[in-house]
């Protein structure tokens, strides 16, 4: 099954909640979220963070399906919620970008400056570069994916 939309999300948070006989304040205390929030999701408003949406889940009872999606044709019973797996945005992936390679550039710093007989040539010195270069270019490759 597809990712529900903000407008399934919607109809399924508010029938489960009226079902239960909670005004939206209750499950927004019980939930631990403000009551805006609550409205903004009923009103199909905005697609709710997946903690918000486990949480809604938890506190409704609505069976959460986190399992990647197999088969288009398979119907799934309406209180079963497929949720999206978390994926990191451009900004994040930026500063993600950007922290690895300061804190690398940090560690790389500190251990030449603590090691007295490391590097004993610049071919060993270049050696490790290469290999932190390696290192950074992976890691980056798997934030890029």
């Amino acid at each position: 099954m597809n990712n529900l939309s903000k407008e399934e999300i919607a109809k399924l948070v508010k029938g489960r909640r009226i079902a239960k006989g909670y005004t939206q304040q209750e499950i927004a205390d019980i939930a631990g979220i403000s009551l805006r929030s609550v409205q903004r999701i009923e009103n199909a408003d905005v697609l709710p963070r997946l903690y918000t949406l486990k949480i809604l889940a938890q506190k409704l009872e609505i069976e959460v399906d986190n399992s990647p999606e197999q088969d288009h044709a398979v119907p799934v019973p309406v209180n079963v919620v497929t949720l999206p797996s978390p994926m990191l945005n451009k900004p994040r992936k930026l500063i993600l970008t950007a922290s690895v390679g300061l804190l690398l550039t940090l560690l790389v710093g500190a251990f030449l400056s603590q090691s007295s007989n490391f590097p004993e040539t610049n071919f060993e010195l270049f050696l490790f570069l290469i290999a932190v270069v390696s290192i950074y270019a992976l890691v980056l490759f798997k934030i890029w994916k």
